[in-house]
């Protein structure tokens, strides 16, 4: 799937040519801003005029002008990380799996009946597509910001040329590279992860005839749900290397909506249990001392039935 992510990003990144236009009207406008302002504070304060700092908004300008070949530049500067990363996690699962088949041919050869056996295979098929799966979705991710600066990366250069925004650049450079980082250090979580599993289990030995759980099925078992956890760590983990400023959108988003059925299931506790504790003292409390007497509570409708 790595193919088609990366050949997904080929084919949408000419979709830039497109706001190359738009950009080039505000990066026209914002260097005649910023050429008059400055030749103006000059000439007031009769002083020569630096024409060195005049050249940054046809610096950007050009930027604009050639910015797929501005990608281009900044892929091909990163892309060596992401292949040198990739090459650590390619022959890591050599002798994992082959144990791994030495394994389950010893459990079902001698208890292939079991049912114990077939949980246990499903647990880990579950864990293992899982496992994968959350990789595979942090590559997605990762793909589509990449599409996103690409494609918006134009008008971000020409809002840069206006003075106070001259930040824009720097942080969508910041963040192209942050997210960009999110492969190399998913590669070598996982290289990291592959190893550990190598290594425990070259130093364990098969499971019994007739035995379901080894202590080599658990640590395996513990070892895929700490990649699972692990894998969505990896914008955090991006952000020690090159911090793009701010959060993770991502995260965040999933951390409110934890957050907010950890509250609604709260408050459908308070709005319950404690009502029934404070008996009358809740009606009164959120209707008001008149409107209580005249409404029918709680216990008063217990005790007619």
């Amino acid at each position: 799937m790595q193919y088609v992510l990366d050949q997904l990003y080929h084919d949408m990144l000419p979709m830039c040519g497109k706001l190359i236009g738009v950009a080039r009207t505000i990066g026209g406008l914002g260097t005649l801003c910023y050429i008059a302002m400055r030749v103006w504070r000059n000439i007031a304060a009769a002083e020569p005029v630096d024409l060195y700092s005049l050249l940054r908004p046809f610096v950007i300008g050009f930027c604009i002008l050639i910015f797929p070949n501005v990608i281009a530049l900044f892929n091909g500067i990163l892309q060596p990380i992401v292949v040198a990363t990739a090459a650590m996690v390619k022959d890591s699962n050599t002798v994992m799996d082959k144990y791994l088949a030495l394994h389950n041919t010893s459990t079902w050869g001698a208890g292939a009946l079991n049912p114990a056996n077939w949980i246990r295979e499903g647990i880990k098929e579950l864990l293992e597509l899982v496992f994968q799966a959350a990789a595979f979705i942090i590559n997605v991710i990762r793909t589509f910001y990449l599409i996103v600066l690409a494609i918006i990366g134009p008008i971000v250069f020409a809002l840069s040329i206006f003075d106070g925004f001259q930040h824009l650049l720097t942080v969508w450079l910041a963040r192209y590279i942050n997210v960009f980082l999110w492969l190399p250090v998913a590669n070598l979580f996982g290289a990291i992860i592959a190893k550990i599993e190598e290594n425990m289990m070259t130093a364990s030995s098969p499971a019994l005839p007739g035995q379901v759980f080894s202590t080599t099925d658990w640590a395996y078992i513990a070892f895929l749900l700490i990649g699972i956890v692990g894998y969505f760590t990896v914008p955090a983990v991006a952000g020690y290397i090159v911090n793009a400023g701010g959060g993770n959108a991502l995260l965040h988003k999933v951390t409110q909506v934890t957050i907010g059925a950890g509250r609604q299931a709260a408050s459908a506790v308070a709005t319950g249990m404690t009502a029934d504790a404070m008996g009358a003292s809740a009606n009164q409390m959120s209707n008001g001392m008149s409107e209580a007497g005249t409404s029918n509570g709680y216990f008063k409708d217990k005790l007619n039935g």
